[in-house]
């Protein structure tokens, strides 16, 4: 576990395992070899990037994934987030930054790039759209409680990659996410409250021997969390969506919704040893594409006495995911 990693954990007993637990961590720390960046903005009308201003000298950040290629996408919508409909859409010309950024300037606006390197915000009304964002660090992109007042971080339109390492993509206060593409990280998001995940693909995440590899961690401060209509695959991971026992923290108002979940040891551990407060679990869909039993011990565990809990479905099937 890196030392960065290290900062931000505790330790909570989850299903059959005793599981590593990020908490809160001091963002200062995180970014040692950050650059400030004063404004990246773009004109939306031909896709063309207007001049960057960017202070301080280009910072390395370790080997570096392979120049970006658009991915493309169907001619007709598919039914679920995959390649083909999250991340840069295609055409977009990316221009590349190299080094950690942090933007502290309001209502910044960072388009049509490519960052080799951590994001940390601290400033209201950011938004990240039609970008990469490739980082091998502790978090790639960071909007952390307590960092600034106001309109949160959106983040639309953008592939967020941690480069095969046990990092995770986006953390953890004030966020909304939308068709993001999401790889190569041990956990695609930890969150802490007044976040929205929808239309957005996690797959292909990071695993090790000591990992807890996650689609989704709510932690024990977990509040005001919407995770619509996103494809989440833990693959051989601990979980697809996990939430901590009572005894650490009672997560309050999360909504899972009309999403596609597969793989892990339970696919989605709702709160467990008593129920969140108006936790809900909607009209989603468990996957049998890594194990016949959805995760390697079920689709779900300690969702029975959730607030609401129905139209839940075997993706393969159609059949009622019963509750146990």
């Amino acid at each position: 576990m890196s030392m960065r990693r290290s900062m931000r954990r505790s330790v909570l007993a989850i299903g059959p395992m005793a599981l590593a637990w990020l908490c809160a961590a001091e963002a200062a720390s995180l970014f040692a070899d950050e650059l400030p960046i004063a404004a990246v903005e773009a004109s939306a009308d031909d896709g063309n990037v207007a001049a960057n201003t960017i202070a301080g000298d280009l910072a390395g950040e370790g080997p570096r994934s392979p120049a970006v290629t658009a991915m493309p996408r169907a001619g007709a919508a598919t039914d679920w987030p995959d390649a083909t409909n999250t991340g840069v859409p295609p055409s977009t010309r990316l221009t590349p930054i190299d080094g950690d950024l942090t933007i502290d300037t309001p209502n910044t606006v960072v388009d049509a790039k490519e960052i080799r390197g951590c994001v940390m915000v601290r400033a209201p009304g950011v938004v990240i759209r039609r970008s990469r964002v490739s980082c091998a660090g502790f978090i790639t992109i960071a909007s952390f409680g307590g960092a600034y007042t106001g309109t949160g971080l959106l983040v639309e339109d953008t592939e967020i990659d941690c480069r095969g390492t046990s990092g995770t993509a986006v953390g953890d206060t004030n966020i909304t996410v939308r068709r993001a593409n999401i790889h190569g990280c041990e956990n695609g998001f930890d969150v802490d409250g007044t976040v929205t995940i929808e239309d957005s693909y996690i797959h292909d995440l990071f695993n090790s021997d000591e990992a807890h590899t996650d689609g989704i961690q709510i932690t024990p401060l977990g509040h005001d969390v919407t995770i619509r209509h996103n494809t989440i695959y833990s693959n051989s991971g601990t979980s697809a969506i996990i939430t901590p026992r009572i005894s650490a923290g009672i997560a309050s108002d999360i909504l899972v919704e009309n999403n596609l979940l597969a793989g892990g040891a339970f696919t989605l551990y709702c709160p467990q040893d008593g129920s969140g407060i108006n936790y809900r679990v909607i009209d989603n869909h468990f996957s049998t594409v890594f194990f016949p039993t959805v995760g390697a011990f079920g689709p779900w565990t300690d969702c029975h006495d959730e607030a609401e809990v129905r139209g839940n479905v075997y993706h393969e099937t159609g059949q009622p995911v019963p509750l146990f």
